[in-house]
């Protein structure tokens, strides 16, 4: 356990982590079509089929290696595994910067998700050395963190590629991003690894236990190796009762989220015929909901550290999914910056809370690799809610999207509860005869 003053400076460190990798990629994403003509990709179509693998390819790598960096960090460091996603994704950024064809940029976006992965990072550090009574409000700023990034990084980034072009962008982000590495690298503290306390702890037993280690000492070892893998950390993951319940609805919240979020431009256009104001109306309302994840995200963690986690994402979840069913309404533009707003609010509360869960039923042996597998697994959500969303809206139009999905998101958080605990009925005793 950290001190609290070491405690406080190492928040900040991860909340600037945070903020920079957000702002860096939203920065980027919307002019990856821009970026992939710059490079002569060909046709129009051959431009989109480009830019749809390139914005796909590190959610892709990003699921498949984050349980392992987890599992490193559980034998390494938590402070190392911070750096070493830094370091990752500003080498992923410079690669981006330098590549000549869309498929080495395509090649590099894949190293971004495989290399990168803060958010996996901090939130294990979290778990490791912040107070046990402080670890929602710690996870609550981080998410804050993320929502500023995610609302300052597509407007920094149109400024820089209006200026400069795509290129400078992908470099200022690499540099600002490796400098951030080697400042935690010297400032964050806990490096104390898994190794290194086992070590300690040998050093404690009598010489002849250090020589002539016992059958029970071999069978431990070999049970806590086992459950720290990475099969296991899934499977536990699945058999936990509460665990298993806010991971499936933290797949399903990613799912309706990228679902709604691929039909919102077209959504908005059915609304605001001209496509200059329809392109504002969309960026303001998109920014509104990051303003209410801004305000909300720290809020809910902070309630998370006074009530079970579990009654926290039900009710968030149902107040999301009423936001969702709102659009609908044909109040106008001004009715959808209130229900951004609070939709944005409500949402930050979600991912932070399944997060918490996990931190909370995990030992130090162990933290790193299930929070991996557990966003492996939200990567799902990520990866089929636009395909959904597009299929949901050329079936039915488009603002069934939002009451198909809002009705989703509904009867998910009515499915999260706690278990009943059954009590055991004590044996009756007969009189003896």
């Amino acid at each position: 356990m950290l001190s609290q003053l070491a405690w406080k400076q190492s928040v900040r460190i991860l909340w600037g982590g945070r903020f920079l990798s957000s702002a860096g990629l939203t920065g980027i994403s919307p002019f990856i079509p821009y970026y992939m003509e710059h490079l002569n990709a060909g046709a129009t179509e051959e431009v989109l089929m480009w830019t749809g693998l390139s914005v796909s390819a590190p959610a892709l790598s990003y699921a498949l290696l984050t349980p392992f960096w987890g599992k490193i960090g559980d034998r390494w460091s938590r402070k190392w595994m911070v750096v070493r996603a830094l370091v990752g994704l500003a080498l992923s950024m410079f690669l981006m910067g330098i590549a000549q064809t869309p498929f080495q940029f395509f090649l590099f976006r894949l190293c971004q998700g495989a290399f990168g992965g803060i958010s996996d990072a901090s939130s294990a550090f979290v778990g490791t050395h912040a107070p046990e009574q402080k670890q929602g409000s710690a996870l609550g700023q981080l998410e804050r963190a993320s929502a500023a990034g995610l609302l300052v990084g597509p407007l920094l980034g149109s400024i820089c590629v209006n200026t400069w072009g795509s290129r400078p962008l992908l470099f200022i982000t690499a540099s600002l991003t490796l400098s951030f590495a080697v400042l935690a690298s010297l400032v964050l503290t806990g490096a104390t690894t898994h190794r290194t306390r086992t070590a300690k702890n040998k050093n404690q037993v009598s010489p002849v236990e250090q020589h002539q280690p016992s059958v029970a000492m071999l069978n431990n070892h070999e049970k806590n190796r086992d459950k720290s893998g990475i099969m296991h950390a899934f499977v536990s993951l699945i058999t936990h009762p509460i665990a298993r319940r806010l991971v499936i609805a933290g797949i399903i919240f990613k799912l309706v989220d990228f679902a709604t979020f691929t039909m919102f431009t077209p959504f908005i256009r059915e609304i605001v015929p001209s496509s200059g104001a329809a392109a504002l109306t969309v960026g303001v309302l998109l920014a509104m909901s990051s303003v209410g994840e801004m305000v909300g995200a720290s809020w809910w963690g902070k309630r998370n550290d006074r009530y079970a986690p579990e009654r926290n994402l039900r009710l968030a979840g149902l107040l999301c999914g009423l936001c969702l069913l709102a659009h609908t309404l044909p109040l106008g533009v001004a009715w959808l910056l209130v229900v951004r707003f609070l939709q944005g609010f409500f949402y930050s509360a979600l991912l932070q809370t399944v997060m918490l869960n996990v931190l909370k039923s995990s030992t130090d042996q162990n933290r790193g690799v299930r929070i991996g597998a557990t966003n492996s697994m939200l990567m799902a959500g990520q990866i089929a809610g636009p395909s959904i969303g597009v299929l949901i809206g050329g079936i039915w139009g488009i603002p069934a999207v939002f009451l198909v999905m809002g009705t989703v998101m509904l009867i998910a958080s009515l499915a999260v509860r706690r278990p009943a605990i059954h009590k055991r009925k004590a044996p009756i005793q007969l009189p003896l005869q």
